[in-house]
């Protein structure tokens, strides 16, 4: 899959269509874009285009900032809001359009009945592994070199022993 589609908005007036190339693995193979959804200044969320069909269905969410998606929202107004979050209950069918839910009654016993994951009939599944590629941007000290240890800052007593 090379480029997904989906659309932004605030839910008045004509939401804006976009297109990014898919550059992270939810459902085995490239199938989502990372970006910052939640304006917490990180790439730890994505728009998942879970059917491979080249249009974004899923908004996924690490509101936690732990590294693992944790809520998951539609777009059902195609509005470009996103504001359905997922429930997997059989009520909210007719927004989560999303084959692969698994529905269940809230209470009913599910591993997570406030979030509906991916999972084999009758199996709930963990959460998508959303372990990030390592980043070509980092600095990192030349082969055989070591950072180097910052001086003492006045009146401030380190915990580290290199800089007491």
């Amino acid at each position: 899959m090379s480029e997904i589609e989906y659309l932004f908005g605030t839910g008045d007036g004509v939401p804006h269509g976009w297109s990014s190339p898919a550059d992270l693995s939810l459902g085995g193979t490239l199938d989502a874009v990372r970006l910052d959804f939640d304006g917490d200044g990180l790439l730890d969320d994505a728009l998942w285009d879970a059917d491979r069909d080249g249009v974004a269905e899923l908004a996924a969410l690490d509101l936690t900032d732990d590294g693992v998606l944790d809520h998951f929202y539609t777009d059902p107004t195609a509005l470009g809001t996103w504001n359905h979050q997922v429930t997997g209950v059989p009520e909210d069918a007719a927004v989560e359009p999303l084959g692969w839910t698994v529905r269940v009654e809230p209470g009913a016993g599910a591993a997570r009945p406030d979030v509906a994951w991916p999972a084999k009939p009758g199996v709930p599944a963990p959460p998508p592994d959303i372990a990030w590629p390592a980043p070509t941007d980092v600095i990192t000290p030349q082969p055989g070199t070591a950072w180097p240890v910052p001086p003492p800052l006045p009146g401030v007593r380190s915990s580290l022993p290199a800089l007491r």
